[in-house]
């Protein structure tokens, strides 16, 4: 299982010996990294029932890494954006950066991909803390490729929510392992005590700022809007969803109960961060920060899982925890696209407006149909993925009597629907100035494409998403 951490330090290795002399493209790096990267995912496998292998390092501290469907999405996953977003980094900044920087881009771009891939593999508390904090220098690193007063003010906003965070998540691990004697997820006791609870309780606190959960969003919007157009997607498509993940698993593995007010919590703070995110995305007036905004909105239905699966019954919980996750990889790869095509349309037009894009629908036909492809999996319109994972949680929601969850995820949908429509009506309905278009390169709409189309029709390969997960298809029953 170890050798799924290995590949992404081929490029830091390589780097370090050679010091990016030009023997090897850093490109052909990442290539040769990815191809070990999916051969060791496509060796181990998962079983149908989910847990697939376990590895102990320190059994005397419980740290060890564990693979289950779930861990084995988030590789597949973290892979295909990883060179994905390479690729389409490679042609976007590849003559614009200098030396240093590009050596920079591309050794954030694998200390990234490792922290990741430690986070989604850890099963415990320590290798989870460590694989966040290895994605946290990574951020600030990547935020702040292109030196300037917006970038280091995104990057700090940053970086002051990790460092208040982390001493909140090391303080309350300690805690856990001497009241439990453990830092494996599984294996924290039930917490009876109030210094446990509170310990439990300080983890969470720990992570939303990280997630990015309103009202601890403010970093969010800055950092993806002062990034590069490839980062700004791989920060919203990975590095949000590595906290909430790490707080899913929390909550979900360990015996730790979660209190009825947290859970309840959670899921107020993720219908305000759908309403407001929604609305700063309907008045924001740039392109780029629009879709930053629609990140917040976004975000705040993951944690609408956990008032939806604390009110479940036995045989729906299962349904909620996988509409979830296919939430998370719907919101990905359609993030990522609308980052992506947001960036190929403010280089052809020069300018970062909405307003800007008057009158472009026929000039810039492909940069726009991805938009509007990742738009439609955003929305939650079929067969996207988007469409999927609401259809799960509203079931899970009804099933339970939880209607208010239902009223938020369908009022969801039509908020997304309106700050993305309103971008098409610029585009198609409204005579702008007339700019001079210089269009992207074919290269560079590619990946954006590519992305969309999967966000877009993910909901028609449902089933094997759900059965690596351990779950029957549509149509297959319910466990």
């Amino acid at each position: 299982m170890t050798e799924l951490l290995f590949p992404p330090l081929l490029p830091l290795i390589w780097m370090a010996l050679c010091r990016w002399r030009p023997v090897c493209s850093p490109w052909a790096l990442l290539a040769v990294a990815s191809a070990l990267a999916l051969l060791a995912w496509m060796a181990i496998g998962c079983t149908d029932a989910g847990v697939s292998g376990r590895l102990s390092l320190l059994p005397v501290l419980g740290v060890g890494l564990r693979l289950d469907g779930v861990a084995a999405l988030m590789l597949g996953l973290t892979w295909l954006l990883i060179t994905g977003g390479g690729l389409h980094a490679w042609g976007f900044l590849e003559a614009e950066l200098a030396f240093r920087q590009r050596r920079r881009f591309w050794c954030c771009l694998a200390l990234l991909w490792g922290g990741l891939n430690l986070v989604w593999l850890a099963s415990d508390l320590l290798l989870l803390f460590m694989g966040l904090e290895l994605v946290a220098v990574a951020v600030v690193l990547l935020i702040q490729l292109r030196p300037g007063a917006a970038t280091r003010a995104a990057a700090r906003g940053y970086l002051i929510v990790v460092l208040s965070g982390a001493p909140v998540l090391v303080l309350a691990g300690f805690v856990l392992f001497v009241g439990s004697g453990s830092l494996t997820l599984r294996e924290l006791e039930p917490a009876d005590s109030s210094l446990l609870q509170m310990a439990a309780l300080l983890v969470t606190a720990g992570l939303v700022g990280r997630a990015a959960l309103f009202p601890l969003h403010t970093w969010l919007p800055p950092a993806h809007g002062a990034a590069e157009p490839p980062i700004s997607a791989l920060l919203s498509a990975l590095v949000t969803k590595a906290s909430f993940y790490s707080l899913f698993r929390f909550w979900h593995e360990s015996g730790l109960n979660a209190p009825f007010w947290l859970v309840m919590l959670l899921g107020v703070l993720g219908a305000l961060a759908i309403a407001w995110g929604g609305w700063k995305a309907w008045c924001e007036p740039r392109l780029k920060m629009l879709v930053a905004w629609s990140s917040v909105n976004q975000l705040g239905y993951l944690f609408l899982v956990f008032p939806i699966v604390a009110a479940a019954s036995v045989a729906m919980a299962p349904m909620a925890r996988a509409g979830v996750f296919v939430f998370v990889l719907n919101h990905a790869l359609a993030k990522a696209a609308l980052f992506m095509a947001a960036g190929n349309l403010i280089r052809a037009m020069g300018a970062g407006g909405v307003r800007d894009l008057g009158g472009t629908g026929q000039r810039i036909p492909v940069s726009l149909l991805s938009f509007g492809l990742a738009g439609v999996a955003i929305m939650g319109l079929p067969p996207s993925g988007g469409f999927a994972a609401k259809w799960l949680l509203l079931e899970t929601s009804l099933d339970s009597g939880q209607w208010w969850w239902t009223a938020v995820i369908a009022g969801g949908g039509l908020v997304s629907a309106a700050y993305i429509f309103r971008v098409y009506r610029q585009t198609y309905l409204t005579e702008g100035e007339a700019l001079v278009l210089t269009p992207p390169p074919r290269a560079l709409e590619v990946m954006p494409m590519l992305l969309a189309l999967m966000a877009a029709g993910m909901g028609l390969f449902l089933s094997p998403i759900l059965q690596l997960m351990g779950l029957p298809g549509p149509g297959e029953g319910t466990p």
